[in-house]
């Protein structure tokens, strides 16, 4: 039977583990919200910055891998935007849900053509390695910094949709785009920029949590799943939606890990079935424009 400490040492790690899929989940969530596409190139997206980040970290050190690589996958996501998605807007959705798993599966061999076909890992940055002591238990100090990371974005993607211009104008593209295009706004720049923002937030999720998972090729696919759950968890469009849905996947994770461990992958799929079956757009879930 585990522990009180053990008990708390899983929801302490669900609560990072679910921090961490709130951020790769709200690009994805802002995407599909506002744009009304289902992005499964987003894990790719998050592959990259954690290979950018390998790459980068041992000539310019952790913070500017941490700067650099996000915007080199958010100017990697403007071009995908620009060149291939933004031709499939106002058609059946499936359409871009092919093109873009097209693209996650071409860039995923686009990875091991550059990077190889193993595995690497990635040291925690040294200020941050071995563990802290919090009197009751001993954890570690990087799996404290990515939650504290984690927070802080989130936090800066709140104050730009709630407290800037720009941020109401896409907030309100995710109930009706048309309207705002009437208002004068520019709807294909919006949708480029919220594309790459998108993508720059799957990439810092990739260099954060690159210490934690081995980066590999197919490193995506244990993002795509998990932020597609928790966007159909939070409802779609939602940010704090979006932070719930993360949490609450992150602790179910967690907490199954140390009952049924078999079951660890599949409870998140549980409680998002259990959910819809009450509230069908999810938690926090609105009319969005993919039902129009």
């Amino acid at each position: 039977m585990p522990s009180g400490i053990d008990f708390l040492s899983q929801g302490i790690n669900g609560i990072v583990l679910g921090l961490l899929f709130s951020l790769i989940a709200i690009g994805f969530t802002l995407m599909l919200g506002v744009i009304g596409i289902i992005n499964f190139a987003h894990g790719v997206l998050f592959a990259l910055g954690a290979y950018f980040a390998f790459t980068l970290r041992n000539s310019l050190g952790f913070w500017a891998a941490l700067i650099i690589s996000p915007l080199l996958v958010g100017l990697i996501g403007i071009i995908i935007e620009r060149l291939a998605v933004r031709r499939m807007y106002g058609k059946d959705a499936l359409f871009c849900l092919l093109l873009t798993f097209g693209i996650a599966m071409s860039g995923e061999e686009l990875i091991r053509m550059v990077w190889g076909k193993l595995g690497h890992s990635i040291a925690a940055p040294a200020f941050v390695s071995g563990s802290i002591d919090l009197g009751f238990m001993l954890y570690s100090k990087y799996r404290l910094l990515l939650a504290v990371l984690s927070a802080l974005i989130l936090f800066l993607v709140w104050l730009f949709l709630e407290k800037t211009s720009y941020g109401a104008i896409v907030k309100a593209g995710a109930q009706d785009s048309e309207m705002v295009a009437a208002l004068g706004n520019n709807i294909s720049r919006m949708r480029t920029l919220v594309f790459g923002i998108g993508s720059a937030l799957a990439g810092v999720a990739g260099v954060i949590a690159a210490p934690l998972w081995s980066v590999r090729p197919g490193m995506g696919n244990d993002a795509i799943m998990p932020a597609f759950v928790i966007v159909v968890l939070g409802g779609i469009g939602s940010f704090w939606g979006t932070v719930i849905g993360g949490l609450a996947v992150g602790l179910s994770v967690s907490l199954a890990v140390m009952f049924f461990p078999r079951m660890s992958d599949l409870v998140m799929y549980i409680l998002a079935a259990v959910v819809l079956l009450f509230w069908p757009r999810g938690i926090m879930g609105e009319k969005s424009i993919l039902e129009d």
